[in-house]
């Protein structure tokens, strides 16, 4: 085999590039690459949020006020739904009504039904509808 000296000698590559290769090169790349999609943005997409937005807290401003008066307008309780409830309550005994009454309570009890001797406990037992459910306690 021959010696070949690197600092005097020549060598010629295997390799070669065509003619106008590296001239071409950036435009045959761009042929290649899609060309990016342009993005319209409508003019009066931040007029929309703003009209939305709008919308929404005018909804709100009208919406809390009606249903804090809707809770504050309930109508109240009248005795016979107060009667029915307990009748149909199971855990609930006469001895819990007993222990929440206080001496107002009491008192009024005392006027509304103004019983103060046996034939008046009678006359008010025969004038109840829920005869039965006294008889049963």
């Amino acid at each position: 085999m021959k010696n070949i000296d690197l600092n005097t000698t020549k060598i010629k590559s295997g390799f070669k590039a065509p003619n106008d290769y590296f001239e071409k090169f950036e435009a045959r790349i761009l042929d290649k690459i899609p060309a990016p999609e342009t993005k319209v943005v409508s003019l009066f997409h931040r007029k929309q949020i703003w009209i939305s937005s709008i919308a929404a807290v005018l909804l709100l401003a009208i919406a809390i006020p009606s249903y804090f008066n809707s809770i504050q307008t309930n109508t109240p309780l009248d005795n016979s739904n107060i009667e029915n409830y307990l009748s149909y309550q199971t855990n609930f005994t006469n001895f819990d009504i007993i222990e929440n009454l206080n001496e107002d309570d009491i008192v009024e009890l005392e006027n509304a039904l103004s019983i103060s001797s046996k034939e008046d406990v009678e006359a008010y037992l025969l004038d109840t509808q829920n005869l039965d459910y006294y008889l049963n306690e």
